[in-house]
């Protein structure tokens, strides 16, 4: 599989999940099929750094994305403009791409400066409840160290994955299902190049999920 057929999967399956969320509460499949999509987009961001040719331009557009996709995360998930107990995804992933990126330039030279900038990542995303918290920055930190042994990062990834979803709720043992798709990632590309589709539909989607939710329901 392609980078783009796994946004393309990673985007489906956050629908689904959002679908089942906001519109049909009590439906757990559709949360069931979600889980995929958190480990994908993780997956997607420790491969993004090996391949940007614009590191800041990157946490730039997640930074941005985050802060426009707050409101609307904000309305779907808790039905207020403003809820500081839990912030949306996209800080999540810009603070783990904030720490591979630490590890990724300053490992070998700062072996210690990087581990604890790396530390402070995981811990700030915690600080700030942003959605997935620190597991989600510590996801993104294993798929980029088992960079280059694909089978082992996702054994690691599954046997983390089910310690913190024994710990936390046994429908978040589903997303070790994310997998298979990120081992049969083939490295390339692919011909799909809407990358900022993927990150507009983020706050879209939320927002066309609250309208939904408000109207029909």
């Amino acid at each position: 599989m392609s980078s783009s057929q796994l946004k393309i999967l990673a985007v489906v399956t956050m629908l689904i999940d959002h679908i089942g969320a906001i519109l049909f509460p009590t439906v757990l499949l559709f949360r069931i099929i979600g889980r995929l999509s958190f480990p994908l987009f993780c997956f997607l961001i420790s491969e993004g750094l090996l391949y940007t040719a614009n590191l800041k331009g990157y946490l730039e557009r997640l930074f941005f994305f985050a802060l426009i996709s707050e409101v609307p995360y904000d309305l779907a998930f808790h039905g207020t403009v403003y809820y500081p107990q839990s912030q949306n995804v996209f800080f999540t992933l810009f603070l783990g791409l904030a720490a591979i990126s630490f590890l990724h330039s300053y490992l070998g030279s700062r072996p210690s400066s990087a581990l604890v900038l790396a530390l402070v990542c995981v811990l700030f995303a915690e600080a700030l409840h942003t959605d997935y918290g620190w597991f989600g920055v510590m996801l993104i930190i294993i798929f980029y160290c088992f960079k280059n042994y694909r089978t082992k990062g996702v054994l690691i990834f599954a046997v983390f994955n089910t310690g913190y979803g024994l710990l936390t709720g046994t429908v978040k043992l589903y997303a070790a299902l994310a997998g298979f798709p990120i081992f049969l990632y083939n490295g390339k590309k692919g011909r799909l190049n809407w990358k900022y589709f993927f990150y507009a539909f983020y706050p879209a989607h939320l927002l066309l999920l609250y309208f939904v939710h408000k109207v029909a329901f």
